[in-house]
């Protein structure tokens, strides 16, 4: 990483699709290498940059899959003709985890638009007491990797 900064290694230019030497590149957009005086050479490579940053597109990612994952919990409970009942707002209510009523809350928002999808109108008043523990306990599943997201996003803000 710090490599290129010093003109040695090997950069990418933008317009490149493979890496050149550092030195080169510095000199084809008028930069110099970085000279450097006491303990510097320390401080580039005693960091957390690296890692933070890399830390931070898994965050990124995390974030996407989970959200993705509350979407297709919804789509499998709407082609399963399932009750929307457990995503209710007084059962997670009840429980003061934030990612589990996060999720449930989004899970309505994707089943309950203002205009329910006809599968749903076929199905809304079935007399189906429960859906599989699978579907049901999605909130409390989800919801902790959305808590386990947002410490993992705190952690990174302090090293940022």
């Amino acid at each position: 990483l710090c490599l290129g900064l010093l003109g040695e290694g090997l950069m990418w230019e933008p317009q490149s699709t493979d890496p050149k030497p550092a030195g080169e590149v510095l000199r084809r957009h008028g930069l110099e290498p970085l000279e450097l005086g006491p303990k510097e050479g320390l401080a580039l490579i005693n960091g957390t940059q690296l890692i933070s940053s890399l830390g931070c597109e898994a965050v990124m990612r995390s974030i996407n899959v989970a959200r993705c994952a509350d979407v297709t919990c919804a789509i499998t409970l709407e082609a399963l003709m399932g009750t929307h009942n457990a995503f209710h707002p007084k059962i997670h209510a009840a429980r003061p985890h934030c990612g589990q009523n996060l999720v449930a809350s989004r899970i309505r928002g994707l089943l309950e638009p203002e205009k329910p999808s006809d599968l749903f109108d076929s199905h809304r008043y079935s007399g189906k007491v429960q859906d599989a523990y699978t579907l049901r306990c999605v909130p409390q599943v989800h919801g902790v990797v959305f808590e386990t997201i947002e410490f993992v996003k705190r952690l990174l803000d302090v090293e940022l």
